[in-house]
């Protein structure tokens, strides 16, 4: 065998690591190197934590849905973070009643890494719960989050979302979010998952560290935890439910945005990927993230060298050439259909991922920094009904409101009608 042909087989390997070969070794692990953890009924204070820009088609929706949760009342509150919104969704924060809810306004663009960083030491309880504005709970979920922190070594509880799509038909982003969700379950079964899903997840507070605005929270706070001798798990048990992406251009810009601040937050955490200091953690930790953002490029590598021995008549080469156009094909045909199949969609997605990576290496290495976004929210779906309390479930007193004003160091908070 030629150079060439060592060098496919290699490529051809690395591609099919992190879809086929890992999942399959993480399905050994989980069995061999079993580390089940402590679950049981546990009550502690919990704050629910919720970073909005521009949220007015959601935020009364989230926030009646939070406050309606199965927990005892006088254990939960919630706290809403403003950052620089300029619709409506300061007034409709406002106007909800209810003395468990706290309301911070921060007049200027921070980023919600930065937004974090001002409200969760300032937040009350044991337990710190992390959850999108668009984002619906089910009742029990803070229920099956705290039982997992009955057991010391476990510092943050992630679960997984969701997706619902306004048609009938299946959103692909949905399959993802289940390949994602098996990879974490099965780390979790044997150590630590990698990277917490940012719509629901919860950290012991005494575990928070300050990020720097440009982080991932979603990434670096279970890195933060997990350098600190704790586990980060997953609780198929905790989900939320949240509408899918309405346009491929949607789902690719977030895809390059998360992408791009998780390789970022990957250079910042090097020592992680050191199986001597973190062991197993540093094996899924390449294996989930590293090699597969490196997929595109090997995607890329393995077609120009399969279209370079067509003319040497390898039967695996042509196999795999063919298998790659059936992808695209595949891919071009959810773009021309208005009617597209599963087929169509998922082939659509794959290569949506493959381009996201792909762009997110250059931007890393050109060092572009992204600290905010402006997400487009679609009307509420059908789906989030039954997740909704009734209004009479609005408590006869309003949120306590808090203002910021930028100084020259820290955002200094000016209290408005302050606790009794």
């Amino acid at each position: 065998m030629n150079i060439i042909g060592r060098i496919n087989h290699v490529v051809l390997l690395l591609l099919l690591y992190s879809y086929v070969i890992y999942p399959a070794i993480l399905f050994v692990l989980s069995r061999v190197f079993r580390k089940p953890w402590k679950q049981k009924r546990f009550e502690p204070h919990v704050t629910v934590v919720i970073s909005a820009y521009n949220e007015e088609g959601v935020i009364r929706d989230k926030i009646l849905n939070t406050l309606s949760l199965d927990y005892p009342e006088n254990k939960l509150r919630v706290v809403v973070g403003s950052d620089g919104s300029t619709d409506g969704t300061n007034e409709i924060v406002a106007s909800i009643k209810d003395r468990r809810l706290r309301f911070y306004h921060f007049p200027q663009r921070l980023g919600k890494t930065a937004c974090l960083n001002r409200m969760v030491p300032r937040s009350k309880g044991e337990i710190v719960v992390f959850t999108d504005a668009n984002s619906m709970l089910p009742p029990g979920v803070i229920r099956s989050i705290v039982r997992n922190f009955a057991d010391p070594a476990v510092g943050l509880v992630t679960g997984w979302t969701k997706y619902c799509s306004p048609s009938d038909e299946k959103a692909p982003a949905g399959s993802y979010a289940r390949f994602e969700k098996a990879l974490k379950i099965m780390e979790s079964s044997s150590g630590s998952c990698v990277g917490a899903d940012g719509a629901i997840f919860a950290i012991r507070k005494s575990l928070y560290r300050p990020l720097q605005d440009d982080d991932i929270n979603d990434f670096v706070i279970p890195l933060d935890v997990i350098r600190q001798k704790h586990r980060a798990v997953l609780d198929p048990d905790v989900f939320c439910i949240e509408d899918a992406a309405a346009a491929a251009g949607d789902e690719y810009q977030r895809q390059v945005r998360i992408t791009t601040r998780t390789l970022r937050a990957i250079r910042r955490n090097i020592e992680m990927l050191n199986p001597l200091r973190y062991g197993l953690f540093s094996f899924f930790m390449i294996s989930h993230k590293v090699l597969r953002f490196l997929c595109p490029y090997f995607f890329i590598s393995a077609y120009i060298i399969n279209m370079a021995l067509l003319g040497r008549k390898v039967l695996l080469s042509r196999l795999i050439f063919l298998g790659q156009n059936l992808l695209l094909a595949g891919v071009l045909g959810g773009f021309v259909s208005k009617s597209a199949n599963s087929i169509h969609r998922l082939s659509r997605m794959l290569l949506i991922t493959f381009a996201a990576q792909g762009i997110a290496w250059i931007r890393m290495i050109a060092g572009f920094t992204d600290t905010t976004w402006s997400p487009r929210r679609q009307a509420r779906i059908s789906a989030f009904e039954p997740l909704l309390p009734p209004q009479e479930k609005e408590r006869s007193r309003g949120p306590i409101s808090y203002g910021f004003s930028r100084s020259r160091n820290e955002q200094t908070p000016l209290m408005s009608n302050p606790p009794r």
